[in-house]
Formats: structure tokens, sequence, C-alpha cells
């Protein structure tokens, strides 16, 4: 889950740039409170991909070791018994998207909370 939770990090980081850069009114704890309710397609979306490629969003599953990940079949479980096979079936880019997703309330939840040690 660590490769997937760094990719999630590394996207987060590049929506807080563009949002404060287009509104310098917001704050990188404004944005990161905002993806909780909302990860607005950071991470793409269930008919498109992040990657645009089902090549690229395969070999990212394959190199994370993400459909043998204990930590991310747990995510998945929670959304039900056959919520991974389903997700699975859809294809590369969906798998990819839908596991950025299940991990990004972890990492918003750290980044909040360093944010609030930095202060």
């Amino acid at each position: 889950m660590e490769e997937y939770k760094k990719l999630v990090r590394e996207l987060i980081e590049d929506h807080i740039t563009d949002r404060i850069d287009w509104d310098d009114t917001l704050t990188r704890e404004d944005v990161l409170k905002a993806l909780q309710d909302d990860t607005e397609n950071v991470f793409g979306n269930l008919d498109g991909s992040r990657t645009m490629s089902t090549y690229e969003a395969q070999q990212f599953i394959d190199k994370s070791g993400a459909i043998w990940d204990d930590d991310i079949l747990d995510l998945f479980s929670d959304l039900g018994d056959d919520y991974f096979t389903s997700t699975l079936k859809r294809g590369a880019e969906t798998l990819d998207v839908v596991i950025c997703e299940l991990v990004a309330p972890q990492v918003i939840d750290e980044m909040l909370s360093e944010n609030s040690t930095e202060e």
C-alpha cells in the first residue's frame, strides 16, 4: 500500500499547488479538508483514469503489488465481499482509480496531522 500512498500524496500535493495558485485565499488545510468530502477527480474517475493508459495503470498496479497487498484488500473488503472482483473485472484503469480513492482518506488524514504539527 505504501506505493499507492506515495502516489496519492504526490497527486494531492499537485492538486494543492494548483488550487492555491488559482485561488490565493485558500490554505493548504482548506484544500485538504475539502478533499475529505470530495476528491474532485484528483485521481481520475470511474469512466476514465489518472493515466489514460491501461498499460501504465497495469504497470503501476504490478509495481505496487496492490492486488496482493493485504491492507488494500482490507479496504476493498470493507465495501463488500465481491467489490474487489467486480472492480478488477472493469480493468486496470478503474482498479487504479478505486485504489487511489480508497487510500486517499488515510493520506489526507496524515497530511492534515502533519499540517497541524507544523503550526
